[in-house]
């Protein structure tokens, strides 16, 4: 740079910071928008304003009451800016993934129930394994993501399978069983069902009000125990936020399945049933047959005792 302030052909001595000062004042019009957003003082932001105008030997913006504008040269150094930290970002990832490995991203799906327990542990427990791994999750019927699995817009897919549900052709499919397919029924802290011990029989359910599910027909749901012939409806609600908030204040019971044990929360208790017509359900990880790394060591988390969950 010349002492006149004049382009003398040399590559301009701008910092990185500079650059970033640079690229935010322009976009908000204003040094006190740029240094909300990249956490500075407003007085650091005019340092480096003043040494990025210092380096390229023209001034940069033109202070007015309400901001600041920006001259030829900041408009010309802004776009630079804006160039030159994205090369570096990408130069970034580069390097991030010569050292570890690229990113691998899984699409994930699982009925309400399994989404909301079940498969946030699991993915928890693989992230750990594999680093690199990054998730789109899915939530829908189990029948919705089995048509999902085949038609290759999910990767790996918790479903559900037993009396009451409807049973998606699985055929081609790899299947491996999961823990966690028994049904509790959640009742009030201080409920009479609470304090008994060991399973309760369901003979005792016959009479409670249920809080259910409700929603398409296609859409998982839970209503009152599989096996009741009349239960008598106090509540539908479709979440399960709902469901579990009309139990804790005391205004009925509920099915709860085994998965969703470690997010129930603490006032509500989860007791077992002994009823011998009740044949039970089976939950499912589901993928193709091609063999991906990534999703055999989803599956292997799905498949692993859940030793950091509440225990039910």
């Amino acid at each position: 740079m010349h002492g006149s302030g004049g382009y003398d052909g040399a590559v301009p001595e701008l910092s990185v910071n500079a650059l970033r000062v640079v690229r935010a004042v322009a976009a908000h019009g204003s040094l006190s928008g740029a240094a909300r957003t990249l956490g500075y003082s407003q007085p650091a932001i005019s340092r480096q304003v003043s040494a990025a105008e210092k380096a390229v030997g023209q001034p940069l913006f033109v202070r007015g009451a309400r901001g600041v504008t920006t001259t030829r040269a900041g408009e010309l150094v802004a776009r630079f800016a804006a160039e030159t930290l994205a090369g570096l970002d990408r130069l970034d990832e580069r390097l991030d993934e010569l050292a570890h490995g690229p990113e691998v991203r899984v699409r994930v799906g699982a009925f309400p129930a399994a989404n909301a327990a079940l498969l946030p542990f699991a993915l928890a427990r693989a992230l750990r394994r594999q680093p690199r791994l990054s998730f789109t999750l899915v939530e829908a019927s189990s029948p919705q993501l089995v048509h999902q699995v085949i038609g290759k817009r999910l990767d790996v897919a918790v479903v559900a399978s037993g009396p009451g549900l409807p049973q998606p052709a699985l055929e081609g499919l790899r299947i491996a069983p999961l823990p966690g397919g028994e049904l509790r029924v959640g009742v009030p802290r201080g409920h009479p069902l609470a304090a008994l011990e060991g399973a309760v029989p369901v003979r005792e359910l016959a009479h409670a009000p249920w809080i259910v599910g409700k929603g398409a027909r296609d859409e998982p749901q839970f209503g009152a125990w599989p096996t009741l012939t009349d239960p008598l409806i106090a509540f539908r609600a479709r979440s399960w936020h709902s469901r579990l908030g009309l139990v804790a204040a005391g205004l009925g019971i509920c099915v709860v399945p085994d998965i969703l044990a470690p997010v129930v929360p603490e006032n509500i208790v989860l007791v077992r049933v002994d009823d011998p017509n009740w044949l039970g359900r089976s939950i499912l990880a589901i993928s193709r047959n091609d063999g991906v790394e990534a999703h055999e060591v989803i599956i292997r988390a799905l498949r692993e005792p859940a030793a950091d969950q509440r225990s039910p």
